[in-house]
């Protein structure tokens, strides 16, 4: 390659040599008779996609934008998640009329949260049609571009591509379609999306051909052989076709919620179990493909420069929010909303090398997450028992004199419980026994002064499998409520460990005081995070390798610290009717328009666990006392004890009772 080459095509990105390249063109022969058909066959094909846009779209594409449109051609649910600026619109744009140009009798719906969204990306389409006299002469007089007052239609010989105002749902109910298109996600409601938009696409592209191939299939089947489908699939007989795309929102939006399962089903490469875990505890169904999904993320620091005007980029940096930034240009779902908790404040809690946090002695306060206890600390037990879809969790803090330290996350649910005893993992198949039975083997590995439970939900029944005498192990006492002299209860004289609270969230001055009080710990660096890194989870991931843990791993433990965080950062104050204050997480719309709240189960048992500290803060040292003399006889002596007197008055008294006994 020239040094002049090498300057005009810098642009690209691509350090290849010329050789390196292969031109499929070079292997079709003009003089053959089906030249023209094998040259449309390879312009079809998305690995030439960038071919295609020069010749017949005039239209240059970067090597990124090649493969963005490859790999949404070749999944059945791709989601692209990009930075602001990058051009989502138009490569969406130019994707649809792709989609229309090659597939025949394609019905593509374009949908945004306003009739303005989609209408943007109709009027890219309208200027690639404007721009490419090529692709106009390919087509009939009907097609091309057209503008209703509630649509706009691109007709692409017998394909249309068609862009809807999405409302409330009601006027485009009963559409049907091939292919979806939703961008900017984060601002279409989730309810009018999966009730009316999501349903366009259930009637297979060509429900004819299917049914016929499948009841090929299955009667070749049956006769003992195999069906061998003719159809070319990436052209003629292309699957119905979802795309979800958008800005990057806070993390409790629907769209990060779709990211996330987006996420654990490709991490998953088709693990039957993760697929369970990921469905709820259900079967996935049948024929699922995990292939089939894709997340396509591109931040603004993968653009090649020029892109976008940098100057414009840096002033948003310096001058926005970081979360607002990390969402716009980073492609991130940022968990540092306006909650009351906000993440940048839980963040300054987490312990690193990096850390101003001192202790007051002036020494950084750098610890890990454990899954052993320092024999020589006290921990208290926050517990938050699962009702019947939420967690059950667990959140252990370690005491110091001046600061307090998170080091212990574990949760389970009702499904996850019923797996483990299935595969024999558990042997109480009574949920609430098994979680009271977790809670007294960790009091093994954490020396527990004190547990904070909520009594609602499941509180009652773990509390009373604490003290079932049935239930106890060698060496293990029956767990009973705090006493409190003025407070009686009847289990006051029971014989054991009076160290469960059962705490009342419906008492406001409780929860006001709980809250309040660990937002002024967090500002004050006395309830403290442990470090999180790369380094942390890749050794974490060793240590449970050398262990071999399967379950409860040192992994697990520290991302589920990690889920803590984030179910912090979504905690919102509001207010009732009445003028109190109340915390909750964000309502969100789950399937079928149903409203529900995002789980906080590990929010709850921190904030438990945190309060049940700071009351036990205030309370005065209990005197210690020593009792000398006066028994018939005496215990054995310590070393400490060695030089001590065993009787205390006046010298007279002391000595005649020296070696009395």
């Amino acid at each position: 390659m020239s040094e002049l080459k090498k300057i005009e095509d810098a642009w690209l990105g691509l350090d290849i040599k010329d050789e390196d390249v292969f031109n499929p063109i070079s292997t079709i022969d003009i003089r053959d008779d089906k030249f023209y058909l094998k040259m449309i066959w390879l312009m079809s094909r998305p690995e030439y996609f960038s071919f295609l846009c020069k010749h017949i779209l005039n239209i240059d594409l970067l090597p990124v934008q090649c493969l963005i449109l490859t790999e949404m051609w070749n999944r059945k649910f791709p989601m692209l998640v990009a930075t602001r600026g990058f051009g989502k619109s138009f490569i969406l744009s130019l994707y649809s009329i792709l989609r229309a140009l090659i597939l025949p009798k394609r019905k593509i719906i374009i949908v945004g949260a306003a009739f303005r969204q989609s209408k943007v990306l109709f009027e890219y389409m309208e200027t690639i049609w404007n721009n490419a006299p090529l692709l106009r002469d390919m087509c009939d007089s009907e097609s091309g571009p057209r503008k209703d007052v509630d649509r706009c239609v691109m007709r692409i010989n017998d394909s249309r591509i068609i862009c809807l105002p999405l409302g409330d749902g009601q006027k485009i109910r009963g559409q049907r379609a091939n292919d979806i298109i939703a961008d900017e996600y984060a601002s279409i409601p989730r309810d009018i999306f999966e009730t009316v938009v999501a349903g366009f696409g259930v009637v297979s592209s060509n429900p004819i051909e299917n049914v016929k191939k499948f009841a090929a299939q299955e009667m070749a089947k049956s006769l003992g052989h195999e069906y061998e489908d003719t159809h070319d699939e990436v052209t003629t007989n292309k699957d119905n076709q979802i795309i979800l795309s958008g800005t990057a929102y806070y993390d409790f939006n629907h769209f990060a919620n779709y990211w996330k399962k987006w996420k654990s089903i490709i991490k998953s490469r088709g693990d039957k179990t993760k697929l369970r875990e990921i469905f709820g505890g259900e079967e996935p169904p049948e024929n699922f493909e995990w292939q089939e999904y894709s997340i396509i993320r591109i931040p603004y620091e993968l653009l090649p420069r020029g892109f976008m005007d940098e100057a414009q980029v840096a002033r948003s940096k310096a001058t926005v929010h970081t979360g607002i930034y990390q969402m716009e240009f980073g492609a991130c779902f940022t968990r540092d909303s306006q909650g009351f908790f906000k993440r940048s404040l839980i963040e300054s809690c987490v312990s690193s090398d990096l850390s101003t946090i001192k202790d007051n002695q002036g020494q950084d306060i750098i610890f890990e997450t454990k899954l052993i206890g320092d024999p020589d600390k006290k921990y208290i037990f926050g517990v938050d028992p699962a009702s019947e879809v939420d967690n059950f969790s667990i959140v252990v803090i370690e005491l110091h004199q001046d600061h307090r330290r998170i080091v212990h996350c574990w949760t389970t649910t009702r499904t996850e419980h019923m797996e483990k005893v299935k595969k024999g993992f558990a042997t109480e198949t009574d949920f609430y026994a098994y979680c009271a039975r977790k809670i007294r083997d960790l009091m093994k590995l954490f020396p527990c002064v004190h547990i904070a439970m909520d009594a609602q939900g499941g509180g009652i029944a773990v509390m009373e499998s604490l003290h079932d005498k049935d239930k106890l192990r060698s060496g293990e006492h029956p767990i009973w409520p705090t006493i409190d002299r003025e407070k009686p209860k009847p289990t006051d004289g029971e014989r054991g460990l009076h160290i469960l609270e059962m705490c009342q969230f419906a008492k406001y001055e409780w929860l006001s005081e709980a809250n309040h009080g660990m937002r002024k710990d967090f500002e004050d660096k006395i309830l403290l995070f442990p470090r999180f890194d790369a380094i942390t989870i890749g050794l974490s991931n060793i240590e449970d390798g050398m262990k071999g843990r399967i379950f409860d791993t040192l992994e697990q433990c520290v991302m589920e610290i990690e889920e803590l965080k984030d179910e912090l950062s979504m905690i919102q104050m509001s207010q009732t009717t009445n003028g109190r204050d109340r915390w909750d997480t964000p309502e969100v719309i789950v399937a079928a328009g149903k409203k529900s709240k995002m789980r906080k189960d590990r929010y709850s048992a921190l904030l438990m666990a945190n309060m049940a500290a700071r009351v036990l803060a205030r309370k005065p040292e209990e005197r210690e006392y020593q009792f000398y003399g006066g028994f018939a006889f005496l215990p054995e002596k310590s070393e400490k004890q060695e030089n001590q007197e065993d009787f205390t008055g006046p010298s007279w008294f002391t000595d005649s009772m020296k070696n009395i006994y």
